[in-house]
């Protein structure tokens, strides 16, 4: 393990258009789909600076909520390489590190600041 990594077991590996981000499990208290969740969820796509949109909706238990096209559970331990200082502020604070899967580097963010930084309301006030 690398210095300054940490394991992370129960991820959601998320598809936003074709980018990826990953979300840690425990985060997530329910996923809805967008017509249930009366599209007051900020789109994962927006934040790659694609078309908003979702096909699924994963809620914090806070009620932050965050839309991605796909989405598939992976429950083994992966290694939590951390994000370098340089990206610390990046959309908003939520990357928490990235994980290697399948041979490609997934983002890891908080389900609750990820979906405060795309909130249709704060983007709104912006």
């Amino acid at each position: 393990m690398a210095t300054g990594s940490r394991s992370i077991t129960g991820l959601l590996l998320c598809r936003a258009g074709d980018h990826r981000v990953a979300f840690a499990a425990h985060e997530v208290v329910t996923i809805e789909s967008p017509s249930t969740f009366g599209g007051l969820a900020g789109s994962a796509c927006r934040a790659f600076g694609g078309a908003a949109g979702a096909e699924r909706i994963l809620v914090a238990a806070s009620g932050e909520a965050v839309g991605v096209d796909a989405l598939e559970i992976d429950p083994e331990p992966l290694t939590l390489l951390p994000a370098p200082a340089l990206l610390g502020r990046v959309a908003g604070g939520s990357l928490r590190g990235f994980v290697q899967v399948r041979g490609g580097l997934w983002p890891l963010m908080s389900l609750v600041d990820f979906g405060r930084f795309l909130a249709p309301s704060a983007r709104e006030a912006a």
